[in-house]
Parts: structure tokens; sequence; C-alpha cells
């Protein structure tokens, strides 16, 4: 049976080592993930023994964050303190539309059945079919992709370029959206934890056979240093796309961003999309 809290109840769970917030009417116990959490600590730790649904929500957490957020529920909330705070469920991430223009019959071309002008008019037919590259992602399921290639940056920041299965493949991620990289990380108390953290490629669709990430190493970054700590050939594993946000040309008018250091790539992404697809000001 689900336990029930009041509001009361959860303001009690308030410190670090207890620490409880409500999300959409639902009862979370944070304090073991605190330390891992990407945008730091204390953005929990500020809403200790509260109803943080409008600041959860007021952040645009991805569809990974949601399912973190899952594994650490405790109860709910009686309907005496019911949120009034509307959930957002973010849209399913999809891959890109492909299509293929086929001639719509098959034609002897040889030089005895068919006049010049025929062949010409099958030649033309002919260049208006476009291969679709493959895509890889998968939402739902991790997969392997080893690393090809390494270029350092600085001291702590590198390019990372991982293989995709064939030199014709693509990740199939739209714009705005991120993939998730997950790994089993040794602990400093001799155990081990899956870690999961979102990153967006630096490089696009239109760079077949391979992916790149732009990665700043961090003292305590779990991802970040399994990441540098691979040798060619090793492998990450990956699933996506993830994230409720993607980019379709002239959805708005004007765009409002806020990013520093490498937190800057979603949004080059974006901004690179612009700039191609239409003449603006930018």
């Amino acid at each position: 049976m689900t336990k029930e809290f009041t509001l009361a109840d959860v303001q009690l769970h308030n410190t670090a080592d207890d620490l409880y917030i409500v999300v959409h009417n639902k009862v979370y116990s944070c304090a073991s993930f605190v330390a891992d959490h990407p945008g730091g600590g204390e953005l929990i730790s500020d809403v200790a023994g509260q109803d943080a649904t409008e600041a959860f929500v007021d952040v645009g957490h991805s569809e990974e964050a949601a399912e973190i957020l899952e594994t650490l529920c405790v109860g709910t909330l009686k309907s005496a303190a019911v949120s009034k705070v509307a959930a957002t469920t973010p849209s399913p991430a999809t891959n890109p539309e492909t299509t293929v223009d086929v001639a719509p019959t098959v034609i002897d071309v040889s030089s005895n059945a068919i006049s010049e002008a025929k062949k010409t008019e099958v030649i033309e037919q002919i260049k208006e079919i476009t291969i679709s590259p493959t895509t890889v992602l998968r939402p739902d399921s991790f997969q392997f992709f080893p690393l090809k290639e390494k270029s350092n940056i600085s001291h702590n920041v590198a390019v990372y370029r991982f293989s995709l299965p064939s030199e014709d493949s693509v990740l199939g991620l739209p714009i705005g959206q991120h993939i998730s990289i997950g790994a089993v990380v040794p602990q400093p108390d001799g155990t081990s934890k899956e870690i999961i953290r979102s990153y967006t490629p630096v490089s696009g669709d239109h760079q077949p056979g391979y992916f790149d990430l732009l990665i700043k190493t961090y003292p305590k970054g779990n991802i970040s240093k399994h990441i540098e700590a691979l040798e060619i050939g090793q492998s990450i594993r990956v699933r996506g796309p993830k994230g409720a946000f993607s980019y379709k040309p002239n959805m708005v008018r004007h765009f409002g961003m806020i990013a520093g250091g490498t937190g800057l790539t979603p949004m080059l992404q974006i901004v690179t999309a612009i700039y191609e697809g239409a003449p603006l000001e930018i």
C-alpha cells in the first residue's frame, strides 16, 4: 500500500541526511541523490521539506530526470495538501522524418528497348531517388559506441569522437534534444553505482559515421571522469533522443538563451540550425 504524507510530515525531513520533497503530489526521498544532481546538490537542499513542483517544472527537466525521480518515490501527498501546479508531460522524442522518392515503375534501359529521350527521362527519375541514412538511437535502450578519437582542447576539456555502426549511420538526434550516457562507476565506499548523465553532441546528422561530445572533466564528475579514462576502442553506453524540446524552423519569433562553459553546446546546436535555415539577425 502506498504511504501517504501530509505536508507537515514532509517538512520534518529537511536535512542533508533526511531530505524529502514533493513533486506533483508525490513524495520523494532525495538525500541519496543530492551529491549526484547534475545542477548541484544545493538546488535540492534549497527545497528540502517543501513542495518543489513549481521549481521542478520551471527548470524544464528531461524525461531522464523524471525517470530518476520516480526511483526515489516513497509515497504520496494527502489530498488536503494537493499542489495546484499543473504537471507537464514531455512530448516523446521522435527521430527526424525521412522520405524516399522512388520511380514508380521499373523500365528496361537497354539501348534496344527505349529511345534516347526516354533514357534521359529515366536518368532524371533516378537522380530524384534519395537514400535516407540509418538512424541508430533508441530512446528506451542503451547501445554501445566505441571511442574513435580524442582531441584535447585544454587541460580538462576534450572532444571525444565515437564511431557509429557504419559510415552511413547517423544518430538521428532532433535539434534541441540530447542523449543519455550511462556507466557503472566505482564509489569511494568500494561499491559501484549506475550513473546517468545528459550530453548534447557538438556534431550533427550532416556528419555521418560518428558523433562528437565536448566534455569538461570535473574532479567529482562521475561520468566525465569515466569518459576521460576511456582508451581508444573502449565503449560508452548511449540512449536517446531525450528531452521535451525539439526545434522546428520558424517556431517562434525570438529565442532567449542562458548558458555557460560547455553548457553552450545545446544552444549552439539551435543557433546553427536557425542560421542555416533562414536569413535573419543573430
